[in-house]
């Protein structure tokens, strides 16, 4: 059964969505969250950058466990000696005696940052062990399941502490 009409009238009043004064605050409210938004993301391209361009002149340095006598003289372990002229290596004794400083930085954006950081992990298992340990092969077939751990495991070298 219908509503009598001024009863329709009475709740058509009462039920509007939203008050004039909710649409002018929620849309105030809406490009100022839009406004910050834009402003968190202007702010991370900026620190990207910047990073960026720290990153270029930067010297990466690790320290072996071997005599300087052993490591610091001679030919360049292998994954150094590989990244060629497109990075400048140093090598030192390092403090207190506890082995050798190997320490690489680019000289052009050929080479980058995670290159140089796999080749200086590389370098140090090959001359603390003898040769390059890598993770094991893959114990079941590739899936979507483990498709992360397979990602990881192959860029694993590249980031993090060295």
């Amino acid at each position: 059964m219908p509503l009598p009409e001024r009863a329709q009238t009475l709740f058509r009043a009462r039920c509007r969505r939203y008050s004039p004064s909710m649409r002018i605050s929620g849309k105030a409210l809406l490009t100022a969250g839009a406004a910050a938004a834009g402003a968190v993301t202007a702010s991370r391209i900026a620190v990207a950058r910047r990073n960026k361009a720290q990153e270029a002149g930067r010297r990466h340095v690790i320290t072996v466990n071997r005599a300087f006598d052993e490591a610091g003289t001679g030919s360049l372990p292998t994954p150094l000696a590989a990244l060629g002229e497109a990075v400048e290596i140093r090598r030192q004794p390092a403090p207190g005696g506890r082995g050798t400083q190997f320490s690489a930085r680019a000289r052009s954006g050929k080479v980058s940052a995670g290159e140089i950081r796999r080749a200086l992990r590389e370098a140090r298992s090959e001359l603390e062990v003898g040769y390059v340990l890598l993770p094991g092969g893959p114990t079941t077939r590739p899936t979507p399941l483990n498709k992360p751990l397979r990602e990881a495991t192959a860029h694993g070298r590249e980031g993090g502490l060295l």
